[in-house]
């Protein structure tokens, strides 16, 4: 059986001008998701079984190797302030962590990140 080292970190934010959404898993381990910061869902107690489940599927995706920054480039000008820009922040059982953020760029499987949170936290979120 694997020793909880840290408390679990599941917390993606994404937000633009009117809207946005944000997945957060709570320290009792249920979990809230909302939509356009309007609708909420809250998610009671999720079973360890769907968090380690969870986390077998960050593994698969690859998200330990997304980059810090996104777009991880210089950008020539200042962008706009009315794009999306988003936060994600993971640290599992182990102690594993990951800090990433972006702005108007995204990682190849986020939209595939995006499905397994909804799968955790029995929502419908769709971007």
């Amino acid at each position: 059986m694997n020793k909880i080292l840290k408390p679990e970190v599941i917390n993606l934010d994404a937000g633009w001008y009117g809207g946005g959404f944000s997945f957060k898993l709570e320290k009792n381990k249920s979990g809230t998701a909302f939509n356009d910061h309007v609708e909420m869902k809250v998610t009671p107690i999720i079973s360890d079984q769907k968090i380690i489940r969870f986390w077998e599927n960050v593994e698969k995706l690859g998200v330990w190797n997304w980059k810090k920054k996104y777009p991880y480039w210089k950008q020539k000008y200042e962008p706009l302030l009315d794009g999306c820009s988003w936060e994600l922040k993971l640290r599992n059982r182990q102690g594993r962590a990951k800090y990433c953020s972006g702005y108007e760029s995204f990682p190849r499987n986020f939209k595939k990140l995006l499905k397994e949170l909804n799968e955790l936290f029995e929502s419908d979120i769709d971007f």
